[in-house]
């Protein structure tokens, strides 16, 4: 036994184990390299990785306090108009006020100014209708003046005294000397 006992103690020994085995059979070597090659790639990129980042961060950062101050411009620029929407609305009504004011005033002043033109056409009309009703009146008078005179003269035509009377009366007229 002792030769078969010294070859499963050589073949034990043979097999026993090294740091380098160790190492070599174990994941330990493998997860060792690529912690180094973790540790060089992230001290090689991770500071510019990082700096990137803390770059884009700042500028968002920026960016948002930009935003935050033009929010605050625009939000101070609505208050002062809504402080301002009741003194405008109060100004709007007193334009339209003195508007519809002005508006009022010059209708009547055309409206005085048509009705004084109205006034003034109906005179006319009225003073050129009283003249043609004088005319007619006149015309219409001295008509029956001469129709009057016509009737009146036949009447003393034919009346055989008055005639010689008013040929007495006119051959009396004619001796007497002319006044011109």
């Amino acid at each position: 036994m002792s030769a078969h006992t010294s070859k499963t103690q050589a073949h034990i020994t043979h097999h026993e184990a090294g740091p380098w085995q160790i190492l070599v059979e174990s994941n330990f070597l493998n997860v060792l390299i690529l912690a180094l090659a973790f540790v060089y790639l992230g001290n090689k990129f991770l500071p510019r990785i990082m700096d990137q980042r803390k770059n884009q961060i700042s500028k968002e950062l920026e960016d948002a306090k930009q935003a935050r101050i033009k929010a605050e411009e625009e939000l101070k620029t609505i208050k002062k108009k809504t402080e301002n929407i009741a003194s405008e609305i109060e100004q709007v009504k007193n334009d339209a006020k003195k508007t519809a004011e002005i508006i009022k005033k010059q209708i009547q002043k055309e409206t005085e100014k048509e009705l004084e033109q109205a006034n003034q056409k109906i005179k006319r009309e009225i003073t050129s209708n009283q003249e043609e009703t004088i005319q007619t009146i006149k015309k219409s008078a001295s008509e029956s003046a001469i129709k009057l005179a016509e009737e009146a003269l036949g009447k003393i035509v034919s009346n055989y005294e008055v005639q010689k009377k008013l040929m007495e009366d006119f051959v009396r007229d004619l001796d007497k000397p002319s006044k011109n």
